[in-house]
C-alpha cells in the first residue's frame, strides 16, 4: 500500500473530475488524502471511503502571500503523513506541491497538466510567465501526465521531466449518457420554451472570459432574421452572466439566446439539442465535448489545442478559428441544413470512457511504484491517441 495525497488548488476541482481517479487507487489498495482550499464540501463517497482532506489557503495568484502559509502547511503536513506520492493538479496547487520535493527527497511527484497557460499559438505573456516556471518545476517532477498531444509534446521536448505520459483526458462515464424517447424530449423542449421544430445549439461552459460566448452570440446575430427557429442554450454558471445578458438584449437576441445557469440535467440538454458548440480561447481536453460525442451529437469548436484533438474529423465535427464569428454562423447554418447531422457513436469514444483513462492512470503509479522500490519503470509513453 502506498501513501498518497492529492493536491489541487480548490476542492471543487476534485469533485467535478478526480473522484473515479481517487476511487480506483483506493480500491487498488492505497491509501488518498486530499488537500486544498475549500471552496465546496468533497464528495462524501470519498468521505465515506476514509479520505482524510486537508485545508490548505491557497491563493489564485502565483506569488500571493497566502501561497507560502499554504505550502508551510503541506510541509507540516507532508512532515506528520510522510506520503509516497504527491499528485498535484493545476497551475498553484502543482507549483507548491511540487516544490515539497526540494524538503523532502524521497517523495515521487506526479503532475496531471490539464493544459498549458502556454501554447502554439497563444500569448507572448503565457509563454514568459508560465513556460520558465513549468520548466524550472519539471526538475521537480518524477512524472508529468498531459491530456493532449501538443502539451504532451511540448513535455517531452522542451520541459523534459524525467517521466512523462500521455492519457486521454481524465475521463468520462459512458454509462450515464442515454437516449431519450421522443416523449420524453419534447417534454423537456416544452419546459424550456421551445418549440418542436427549433433547432438547438448547445453551449456547455462556465460563463467565463476563457470560454468565449461572445462569439456564439456574435454568430446567433447573424442568423437571428434568416432561421428565427435558431436556438442557442447556454448551460453553465460564472461571474460573465450580467455582461453576457447585457449583450443579449443590446443584439435583440433574447427570443434566440437562453441563459440556462448551472445544470446537472446534462444528459437532458444533450438529448433535446441538434449540435453541440465550444468557443474557448484555451482547454485542455474538452470533457463536454465528448459528452456530446457520446449522446451522439456533433460539435462546432474553436481550432485549438485539445479541441483538435477530439475534433478529428468531419465525422465528430467542425472547426473554427477563434474569433471568427461568421465561420460559426456559417457553420450552425451547415447543420442546419443538412440531412444528416448526427455523430455515430463508434469505437472513437471509448478511448476517452473513465474505465480505460483508469487503467492507465493505475499504469503511471505501477511505473512510478517500481521506482519507490528501486526498480526501472519505462522512461515515458503515450496512449492510443
Amino acid at each position: 500500500m502506498k501513501k498518497i495525497l492529492y493536491i489541487t488548488t480548490v476542492s471543487s476541482t476534485v469533485n467535478a473530475f478526480l473522484v473515479p481517479h481517487i476511487k480506483m487507487l483506493i480500491k487498488s489498495g492505497n491509501k488518498v488524502d486530499c488537500a486544498f482550499n475549500i471552496n465546496k464540501n468533497l464528495d462524501d463517497s470519498l468521505v465515506k471511503l476514509g479520505v482524510k482532506q486537508y485545508n490548505i489557503p491557497f491563493s489564485r495568484n502565483p506569488f500571493g502571500v497566502g501561497n507560502i502559509k499554504a505550502f508551510q502547511e503541506l510541509i507540516d503536513i507532508q512532515r506528520r503523513n510522510e506520503y509516497d506520492i504527491v499528485h498535484v493538479h493545476t497551475p498553484i496547487a502543482a507549483l507548491y506541491g511540487r516544490l515539497l520535493k526540494l524538503k523532502f527527497k524521497t517523495i515521487k511527484t506526479i503532475y496531471t497538466a490539464h493544459g498549458y497557460h502556454f501554447l502554439k499559438g497563444g500569448s507572448k505573456l503565457g509563454w514568459l510567465l508560465y513556460y520558465p516556471i513549468e520548466k524550472a518545476m519539471a526538475k521537480l517532477s518524477d512524472a508529468i501526465i498531459n491530456i493532449n498531444s501538443e502539451d504532451y509534446e511540448i513535455t517531452k521536448n522542451k520541459l523534459k521531466p524525467k517521466k512523462c505520459y500521455f492519457i486521454n483526458g481524465v475521463g468520462i462515464d459512458l454509462k450515464k449518457y442515454k437516449k431519450l424517447s421522443e416523449d420524453k424530449i419534447s417534454t423537456i423542449k416544452e419546459s424550456l420554451g421551445l418549440k418542436a421544430n427549433d433547432f438547438v445549439v448547445l453551449m456547455i461552459a462556465e460563463l467565463n472570459k476563457n470560454k468565449n460566448h461572445m462569439q456564439v452570440i456574435n454568430a446567433m446575430e447573424y442568423l437571428k432574421d434568416r432561421y428565427p427557429n435558431i436556438k442557442l442554450l447556454c448551460a453553465g454558471g460564472g461571474n460573465y452572466i450580467t455582461y453576457l445578458s447585457e449583450q443579449i438584449i443590446s443584439k435583440d437576441l433574447q427570443n434566440n439566446i437562453f441563459m440556462l445557469g448551472y445544470r446537472q440535467d446534462v444528459n437532458n440538454l444533450i438529448n433535446i439539442s441538434d449540435i453541440g458548440i465550444l468557443m474557448s480561447y484555451r482547454e485542455g481536453l474538452p470533457r463536454n465535448l465528448m459528452e456530446f460525442m457520446a449522446c451522439g451529437r456533433k460539435v462546432i469548436a474553436t481550432n485549438i489545442r485539445g479541441c483538435r484533438d477530439i475534433v478529428c474529423n468531419y465525422s465528430v465535427g467542425t472547426l473554427v478559428n477563434v474569433g471568427d464569428a461568421e465561420a460559426t454562423a456559417h457553420a450552425i447554418e451547415d447543420y442546419y441544413v443538412a440531412s444528416d447531422r448526427r455523430f455515430i457513436v463508434s469505437d472513437e469514444i471509448n478511448k476517452y470512457d473513465i474505465r480505460n483513462v483508469n487503467n492507465e492512470l493505475l499504469k503511471v503509479y505501477e511505473d512510478i511504484e517500481l521506482e519507490i522500490n528501486g526498480e526501472k519503470g519505462l522512461a515515458s509513453y503515450a496512449t492510443n491517441r
